[in-house]
């Protein structure tokens, strides 16, 4: 009878030991989820917010404004984009050599607003930074 109880003991020992790892395992398993959807949702977000100067809509968000990178990203861009960009009183037509091209009257410190000129089809022709 001494060993009969001791066998159920231990093997109560190690279903209560299996029951706890799995346990462990099911919250190990929840935070990994939660985790991946934090950053799912954060990249999400980083997207929306890039894709905001990627594309335009018809839905009016407020005023739009781009970085002094960003700016001198689309004069980088300007055969790409296919219109012309205007920079304060300084004019890149989109048909320009950007090899010797000079940017320096970017501010990259500076944050601009963007408008658009469009002619009577709605092309984009020139995008105006100021």
């Amino acid at each position: 009878m001494g060993a009969n109880v001791s066998d159920t003991v231990e093997k109560a020992i190690i279903i209560v030991a299996e029951l706890f790892l799995f346990i462990t395992a099911c919250m190990f398993t929840i935070g990994g989820i939660n985790a991946q959807e934090a950053a799912i949702t954060t990249i999400r977000q980083a997207t929306e917010q890039e894709e905001r100067h990627l594309y335009t809509s018809l839905q009016v968000n407020g005023k739009e404004t781009y970085t002094g990178a960003e700016v001198l990203q689309s004069i980088q861009q300007i055969h790409n984009l296919n219109a012309n960009i205007r920079v304060g009183n300084q004019f890149f037509s989109k048909s320009l050599e950007l090899e010797v091209t000079d940017v320096s009257g970017v501010n990259l410190d500076k944050i601009y607003d963007v408008s658009y000129v469009r002619d009577g089809m709605g092309i984009v022709t020139t995008i105006v930074f100021t």
